[in-house]
């Protein structure tokens, strides 16, 4: 039988490990939201209205960022590529068994490291938090392993699709899987193979933004690419712009984390080049902007028709706004107004909160459809979430 025989017949999808990542990461949401709300009250509404040795603002705070970074944005991001990589290749998962063990690892080490923060099992580097071991438990190893069989399973049911073309949207996920292993290896094991002192604090400050540049923003792309024009019925305005990004991604994102630490006792050669390379990020932006507007080019009303659309192009207003952002607060008389101030907090949260976040919305309200084979629930409560 020939290929494109093969590819007529429909494909059973298994979307139980999609389920398994999307339906609770929405519940840590939640959560997540809950614990910044709480820690913003007690911090600095109503200081110290409640009082406690696990109740602080420093041992909640990392509470809330891994349950809004790993439990919920990593964890959703993964479930939406368990459903929509084996429909872009044309073929089934490589291994939903596979796929089980490791989600049941990623939740187990995930809850059982995030929740056990405030009894002070964490290193305090910042987005690095996860305990080597809990109860003598290796954590944080069982996590790395949760993440190699992902990308495992993922590279797996690449190599055997069926459509030879690859939109881009799998050249996000391979990058994905690629620089988050780099970069997840780098800020939670490689940092202690360095010396002690500034040099560390510029290898966390490579994982810190790369959290973001390499692994959220290629997640939340790769899902944009995908969601935009299956939800607007129309195909991407141009392939070779959105490739653009990436390769510009790939090259230009590495080098800006020592930006946090402009004025700080680092090289000066290091600061240029950071931020050199912080203002060259304005490429790979534009080309996502221009490439996602002019998507809907003919199609706007769709814009009023479809919350999920909504979620994306203001995500990409956003994402417009904290890329503007970003290199301007990396220029060396910027950042020393702006630097160690609540700037960098409302920068962080715009990125991961109004930008990848609403990706993720879209993608969630795209794909559940799909999961449950029904309609959605209620598309009116759709826009009061918007």
């Amino acid at each position: 039988m020939t290929v494109q025989a093969e590819m007529r017949q429909p494909i059973e999808y298994n979307d139980l490990p999609a389920k398994l990542l999307i339906y609770p990461s929405l519940v840590f949401l939640i959560i997540g939201m809950s614990f910044g709300v709480f820690i913003s009250y007690n911090g600095f509404v109503f200081p110290d209205y409640f009082s406690g040795e696990y109740v602080h603002f420093g041992r909640l705070r990392p509470v809330h960022v891994g349950s809004v970074t790993l439990l919920w944005l990593l964890s959703v991001d993964v479930g939406l590529f368990y459903y929509f990589v084996p429909r872009l290749c044309g073929t089934s998962l490589w291994s939903p068994k596979l796929a089980y063990w490791t989600i049941a690892i990623w939740w187990f080490s995930l809850l059982t490291g995030n929740y056990s923060y405030p009894f002070g099992t964490n290193f305090g580097w910042e987005y690095a938090e996860l305990p080597n071991s809990v109860l003598g438990i290796p954590i944080k190893f069982l996590f790395t392993i949760a993440w190699v069989l992902t990308v495992v399973n993922l590279f797996a049911t690449i190599a055997k699709r069926t459509f030879q073309k690859m939109y881009v949207s799998l050249w996000y996920v391979m990058g994905t899987l690629i620089w988050t292993t780099f970069t997840w290896v780098v800020g939670s094991y490689a940092i202690y193979w360095v010396p002690q002192g500034i040099s560390r604090v510029n290898v966390n400050f490579f994982y810190v933004h790369n959290l973001v540049g390499l692994i959220f923003t290629p997640m939340g792309l790769a899902i944009a690419y995908y969601a935009l024009p299956k939800l607007a019925k129309t195909p991407i305005y141009s392939h070779r712009l959105s490739m653009v990004g990436f390769w510009t991604i790939a090259f230009v994102y590495a080098w800006v984390g020592a930006h946090h630490i402009i004025h700080g006792p680092m090289s000066q050669w290091l600061q240029t080049t950071s931020i050199v390379f912080s203002i060259w990020l304005f490429i790979p932006v534009w080309t996502v902007v221009t490439n996602l507007f002019a998507t809907l080019k003919g199609k706007w009303e769709v814009y009023n028709q479809v919350a999920a659309v909504r979620f994306i192009q203001m995500g990409v207003v956003f994402y417009l706004l904290t890329c503007i952002q970003g290199p301007l607060q990396a220029l060396r008389n910027i950042n020393e107004i702006t630097s160690k101030t609540d700037w960098i907090i409302g920068h962080s949260h715009i990125a991961l909160y109004a930008t990848f976040t609403f990706f993720a919305m879209a993608g969630v309200y795209q794909a559940i459809p799909q999961l449950t084979k029904k309609p959605l629930w209620s598309p009116k409560l759709a826009d009061w979430h918007f």
